[in-house]
């Protein structure tokens, strides 16, 4: 019989429980007669829990993955690439608050896709020492981030969004002169600012994110991130010095609130077959690195033609919403931290065509 491992905690609210299984790294949200199964489980003796998680297997094979603990998987070490500088023959230096950050290439289509977001920040004058130098080459099937000759991270080419990420974390880090900070979590998301309350933006690839940040960074919202935001154990997220991208369908609209889109290049990177531009809203903003508690997660859908409607949503939609799409520290304490944190916000599914009556919106019941 499997032995099956048991939640490392179970955080109950009002009408649903979240669970965490540690080894395996998954949330699990319940509620009803699953969720009165789960409390009642944690005293059971381990024959009697394996036989009860079989029979709820054998009805539910979704919750599978979460009770078993994953025993094949492969780590890299320094090992397994050989790597030289001499390899990363293209570079770009960064300026990042009061750091100078080198970052070197093998390949030209790896520089497009990783540095187009941070062209703004790109140094006029080459400098002979930078105070950090991260590195990104491929081979075979794989892509290495290394900070000097230490590997940070190693992907699948086919997933580079995913050392994209670790890339992203390291430059935020640099930008707020934090190199050692241990994130909590990271949001897909974008994030703005309106009097002393914050916002978390989220949505589906294509909802209008970044479109929305960069229509309400025109009427008096601060720009903190876009596409991805860190928050620390203190659930304080932090501004991302990354340009936000604005998509071809989107440059008219942006244009109307945004005239600098006019003098911006088109990027040498697309998503898919749609073209790109990079809008620095921090430097067109003047901010510098600041970190900030959030006040609403709102989810956007933008729709032609669509009433403008803004919706609260229960605590356990938010939840069911922002966990799959949310990478969550495993380390320490973590997750649970995470799952208290989560219980308590607010969110707002919001819907929307036409952002002049959006604006109002915003301005009165968020």
């Amino acid at each position: 019989m499997v032995n099956y491992q048991r939640p490392a905690f179970i955080n109950k609210s009002e009408g649903f429980s979240i669970l965490y299984f540690r080894a395996s790294g998954n949330f699990l949200i319940i509620n009803g007669a699953l969720e009165e199964f789960f409390l009642d489980s944690m005293n059971l003796e381990k024959i009697d829990y394996n036989i009860t998680v079989d029979n709820l297997i054998s009805k539910h094979a979704e919750f599978k993955d979460c009770f078993i603990d994953p025993k094949h998987v492969i780590i890299d070490n320094n090992d397994d690439y050989d790597f030289s500088s001499s390899q990363a023959l293209l570079s770009s230096q960064l300026r990042l608050s009061n750091q100078l950050i080198e970052i070197r290439f093998d390949l030209q289509s790896t520089k497009d896709i990783f540095l187009s977001a941070y062209e703004h920040l790109k140094t006029l004058k080459k400098f002979t020492i930078a105070n950090n130098i991260l590195s990104i080459v491929n081979d075979k099937n794989k892509l290495y981030l290394f900070s000097e000759s230490k590997i940070l991270s190693i992907g699948l080419k086919k997933e580079y969004y995913k050392l994209q990420a670790q890339f992203a974390n390291k430059l935020i880090e640099y930008y707020h002169d934090s190199e050692s900070n241990q994130w909590l979590c990271s949001f897909h998301a974008c994030a703005v600012k309106k009097n002393n309350k914050t916002y978390l933006i989220l949505g589906d690839s294509g909802a209008g994110k970044s479109t929305l940040t960069a229509l309400l960074c025109a009427s008096g919202y601060r720009f903190i991130g876009d596409d991805l935001i860190l928050m620390d154990k203190e659930f304080n997220i932090y501004d991302n010095p990354a340009a936000i991208s604005v998509k071809e369908n989107s440059w008219n609209i942006v244009s109307k609130y945004h005239k600098e889109i006019y003098t911006i290049s088109e990027s040498n990177r697309k998503k898919g077959n749609i073209k790109m531009k990079y809008l620095p809203l921090h430097l067109i903003q003047n901010n510098t690195p600041k970190k900030h508690k959030i006040s609403a997660l709102i989810w956007v859908n933008y729709t032609s033609k669509l009433k403008t409607q803004l919706k609260p949503l229960s605590s356990f939609d938010v939840c069911s919403k922002l966990i799959p799409d949310t990478w969550v520290n495993p380390d320490l304490n973590y997750p649970e931290l995470f799952a208290h944190w989560l219980i308590s916000s607010k969110g707002f599914q919001l819907r929307y065509s036409d952002f002049s009556s959006l604006k109002n919106i915003f301005d009165r019941y968020l």
